[in-house]
């Protein structure tokens, strides 16, 4: 039987795939979703106030779960950059982020934008 000393060495880098992966898999989902809701309100008589705030509410989510998969890439590419875990590569954007007095996501996407 192998022991731990045998299994390859954990790449963090794997487990940013991962979550990435998951990420897309929800967005892919969201946009299935979406779609379908967006054709039942069209046959319902829904009042348009509420047609509104669904709508927002829809598009507020997809912005959310982008902004996720752009903070998971940052975070992967610290970890490869600084040999850091997880946690460490989150604290670096936050602390970015404070210091630019900017959202995470925004010191995020200028990760994804210089790759």
């Amino acid at each position: 039987m192998p022991s731990d000393r045998d299994a390859a060495p954990f790449d963090p880098m794997d487990r940013v795939a991962a979550l990435l992966g998951a990420v897309r898999a929800v967005l892919a989902s969201l946009e299935s979703l979406s779609g379908q809701l967006e054709h039942e309100l069209r046959t319902l008589p829904v009042p348009e106030d509420v047609l509104e705030a669904l709508r927002t509410e829809n598009r507020q989510l997809k912005e959310a779960l982008e902004g996720r998969a752009l903070i998971e890439r940052a975070k992967g590419m610290l970890m490869t950059r600084h040999g850091c875990d997880e946690a460490t590569a989150f604290q670096m954007l936050v602390s970015l982020s404070r210091s630019q007095h900017r959202k995470v996501r925004a010191v995020a996407a200028d990760f994804a934008d210089a790759s």
